[in-house]
């Protein structure tokens, strides 16, 4: 179970965890108020109440599983040998694949290489932003795309194409 929240992780980091976010806050806000982010007990609450879940949220959802299942199918082995006590969060797992990134399976390395390519986009395109408007803003749970979400009309042009890309 714990490998596979870990490559559930990686999963979010590489197919666009803002674009559910987005699409899924309505129905967080009203079927899941007051239940703590992190641990996927948000994910588990929508999945309690999949009969209420807006179309939109459905759909982004589904489309994160599949790819979510793709990335397993690619990197589940590499995570359970190379990083079985990984605790997810803040990049940990990618970081230990990363490490570990020779060792991989072909098909891991791919995505690892996908993902790190990913972030530092959004480093290059939004490191500035997020200094001027996210200072303080811990990092995890999409605490920084929600912030520079908020900020959206203010951002640079780099940085806002990165959430018009997705």
């Amino acid at each position: 179970m714990r490998t596979a929240a870990r490559v559930v992780t990686i999963a979010l980091l590489t197919v666009g965890a803002a674009r559910a976010q987005d699409a899924c806050k309505p129905d967080v806000d009203k079927l899941c108020a007051g239940i703590p982010a992190g641990g996927g007990r948000i994910l588990s609450c929508l999945k309690a109440n999949s009969a209420k879940v807006s179309p939109d949220c459905k759909t982004e959802l589904a489309a994160i599983k599949k790819k979510a299942q793709a990335i397993g199918d690619a990197c589940q082995g590499d995570v359970y040998e190379y990083c079985p006590s990984v605790e997810p969060g803040k990049g940990a797992v990618l970081k230990c694949l990363s490490s570990n990134s020779a060792n991989l399976t072909p098909a891991c390395q791919k995505v690892v290489y996908k993902a790190e390519e990913g972030e530092a986009a959004f480093k290059q395109a939004c490191g500035a932003d997020v200094k001027k408007f996210c200072k303080g803003i811990p990092q995890g749970q999409g605490r920084i795309l929600s912030c520079l979400k908020s900020k959206q009309t203010d951002l640079s042009p780099d940085c806002a194409a990165m959430f018009s890309s997705q």
